[in-house]
């Protein structure tokens, strides 16, 4: 008997416009989670940024490693994993959870009350919950490899604990196709119709004897989604995965069901769970107002059909309803016009819910402005860091001209500058060599603006 089924699912699609909002959910907890703030402080940071923003830090990462890859905006940056199990796992662990007034709408679990955890302080999270969390990092950094995980958390202050992790997909090796050349080494093209049907020069690929495209293999450092995937198995990679996760967990003395080997489930993003809870629960209380307004009608019927007096005359006895029946039916329908009026309010207000959360949806696939001023100012940093070697290199032959030591500070060189345009701290025998470096100065300054 297992103490529960082990969640382990994988996104293998953020690009750049998904940077923002992935990052924003990590750090201000903002996204679709029913996120509790009095629990986020319990929330374990195994890997945090170094730079600003998520956008910066994959940028930081793929530069500062020279790792190769497409710039391009369907390039494939990021990883994601989710790493859970239910609630009875975590409470045969020791963990306390509380019921809330929330059910599942979909799913095996439909109808059921929605379990939380119940922390308070950091002494109501058992030391094996951590140890779980803890050796599925671990396993984590086995499988991709600790240097290419950007952002690691456990989050206790959702629903159900879970490590939630992005990594970079790196591989040291690529296969690359292979072009024909000509003796000297040339690519040879040819003429072939672009999609507008105009002519352009393409290589011409080279195939061994059997017609099959030729490959080369490549040793390096590259982000390749495709490769990576392939390296760990192909089509049979998340399988393999379930099956080794599950090897290497319970090897640590825990308990967990692998699930049904060989399923293909696709598992649905946060945004998209939402949207279909929403979704099932508006039909629900669409159903609910069909009913409502049957019993409505029935009971207007009833009423028109017996009632062919005033309400002030309700003293006298009406045939087949005693006063207080009839005053029940009154109620009834009073109740049920509240009911009514209240589930259509709920019924709207769950059309806003999902109309926002598809904006949200949409904004997160959709999010290229602010990528194009995360690029401008990356790009800015740049040439402030270009700026700054500059002023360095300058600053130290101004030293090698005028056979001084540095000077502590940048404002005294702008100083001594000012001095020496003066005319007051060069020699005539220095004359020469100054002007040699009044010319290295403006080709440095031309190069920064």
């Amino acid at each position: 008997m297992h103490d529960g089924y082990q969640v382990l699912r994988f996104a293998n699609n953020y690009k750049s416009k998904d940077l923002y909002l992935i990052g924003n959910e990590m750090n201000n907890r903002i996204g679709t989670g029913n996120y509790d703030p009095e629990r986020t402080k319990f929330n374990i940071r195994y890997k945090d940024l170094e730079r600003d923003n998520l956008y910066q830090e994959v940028k930081y990462k793929l530069e500062s490693r020279n790792i190769e890859y497409l710039h391009k905006t369907k390039t494939n940056l990021l990883n994601g994993v989710t790493i859970s199990s239910g609630p009875e796992f975590f409470m045969t662990l020791g963990l306390p959870f509380k019921e809330t007034e929330r059910t599942y709408k979909t799913g095996e679990k439909k109808g059921q009350n929605i379990l939380v955890p119940d922390i308070k302080s950091k002494d109501d999270i058992p030391s094996e919950v951590i140890k779980y969390f803890d050796e599925s990092y671990n396993f984590l950094k086995l499988l991709v490899g600790e240097e290419n995980i950007v952002m690691a958390q456990v989050h206790f202050d959702e629903d159900t604990p879970h490590l939630q992790a992005y990594f970079l997909p790196v591989v040291d090796e690529v296969k690359r196709k292979c072009y024909q050349r000509d003796n000297d080494g040339n690519l040879i093209k040819e003429i072939k119709k672009d999609k507008k049907g105009n002519d352009k020069l393409v290589p011409i690929l080279l195939r061994d004897s059997e017609g099959k495209m030729v490959y080369e293999k490549v040793k390096g450092n590259f982000l390749n989604n495709d490769q990576f995937w392939k390296n760990l198995g192909g089509r049979e990679s998340f399988s393999k995965i379930q099956d080794d996760f599950n090897k290497y967990i319970n090897s640590k003395g825990f308990n967990l069901d692998r699930g049904n080997v060989g399923a293909n489930k696709r598992h649905q993003t946060k945004l998209e769970y939402e949207i279909n809870e929403l979704k099932a629960e508006k039909e629900q209380l669409e159903n609910e107002l069909i009913n409502y307004k049957d019993e409505i009608n029935n009971i207007k019927k009833m009423l028109e059909a017996t009632l062919k007096e005033s309400n002030s005359e309700l003293k006298k006895k009406i045939i087949g309803y005693s006063k207080k029946e009839v005053e029940k039916l009154i109620d009834d329908f009073d109740n049920l016009s509240r009911l009514n009026l209240i589930k259509t309010i709920e019924s709207n207000d769950k059309d806003q819910k999902i109309n926002s959360l598809s904006v949200e949806n949409n904004f997160y696939k959709n999010n290229r402005k602010l990528i194009k001023s995360e690029q401008i100012r990356y790009k800015k940093t740049k040439e402030l860091d270009y700026y700054k070697n500059a002023v360095n290199k300058l600053t130290n032959a101004l030293d090698i001209v005028l056979k001084m030591k540095p000077l502590p500070f940048i404002e005294d060189y702008v100083s001594l500058a000012e001095e020496i345009n003066a005319g007051n701290r060069l020699q005539e025998e220095d004359q020469e060599a100054w002007e040699e470096f009044q010319k290295t100065f403006a080709k440095e300054e031309d190069k920064c603006l």
